[in-house]
């Protein structure tokens, strides 16, 4: 499914660079030079088997981990009816049975949470706790690749800009100190592209994970309040049906 989406994602990058470069090659045709050619092709190696590819990973990881992680995926529409529908009388046995079923930060922390029921409320609460923060932390575990992306991209350009001005120092050794601008071009263009890759792909790759980031510390601090209600009621029912 992943694999599947990746190759949707790059797929549609490579048609979107297609058309890019047919427009821009016709408004580039005075100096002969496209914008490809000059943002992506003049890059060298660098840009072509490690920045290019890490910026469609980081599209890719961007784009799932956003469709993933909302509120209606982490909180569950039918999980919150069943808590509503719950009260008064409900069955516990069969809401356990229903919550097991489901595949949602609310229902797996209260299953935790109600299959300590009889060990009881001290012993509930504990259980929703660490279940949370065990189901949050597998989460923040799968967006910190988009923090460590963010962390090494500009890393790997500033590698291609020392690289380029090596080169570029080297030329105009060979040249004994008077190079041709021709000569300089290709070792400027790898050290100022890669930058430019760098920074393009850190970018949006550390906003999404912090956007990410606080989206599920929000919705953990929803979900424990809720989680709460639901034993705050479950007790008092308990305690009005006592004798």
């Amino acid at each position: 499914m992943r694999l599947r989406f990746l190759i949707n994602i790059i797929v549609v990058v490579i048609v979107v660079l297609f058309h890019c470069n047919r427009a821009a090659a016709g408004e580039a045709a005075g100096s002969g030079t496209s914008y490809f050619q000059r943002f992506f092709v003049d890059g060298g190696p660098i840009v072509w088997f490690v920045l290019g590819p890490l910026s469609l990973a980081t599209m890719s990881l961007i784009v799932q981990n956003f469709l993933v992680i909302r509120r209606v995926n982490l909180m569950g529409t039918g999980t919150q009816g069943r808590l509503q529908r719950f009260f008064p009388g409900g069955d516990l046995g069969q809401l356990r049975q229903e919550l097991a079923r489901e595949n949602n930060l609310l229902a797996g922390t209260l299953f935790a949470g109600l299959a300590r029921v009889r060990d009881g409320a001290t012993a509930m609460e504990n259980a929703i706790y660490d279940s949370l923060e065990q189901q949050s932390t597998a989460l923040l575990r799968k967006i910190e690749w988009l923090n460590i992306i963010g962390n090494v991209a500009p890393m790997i350009g500033l590698f291609g800009t020392v690289w380029g001005m090596i080169e570029a120092f080297n030329r105009i050794v060979k040249a004994q100190g008077q190079p041709e601008p021709d000569q300089l071009a290709g070792a400027i263009s790898i050290a100022l592209v890669t930058t430019l890759w760098g920074l393009f792909t850190a970018i949006p790759a550390l906003a999404a994970y912090g956007s990410l980031r606080n989206r599920i510390d929000a919705l953990a601090a929803e979900i424990v309040v809720t989680a709460e209600n639901f034993l705050e009621n479950l007790s008092s029912t308990h305690q009005s049906e006592k004798p």
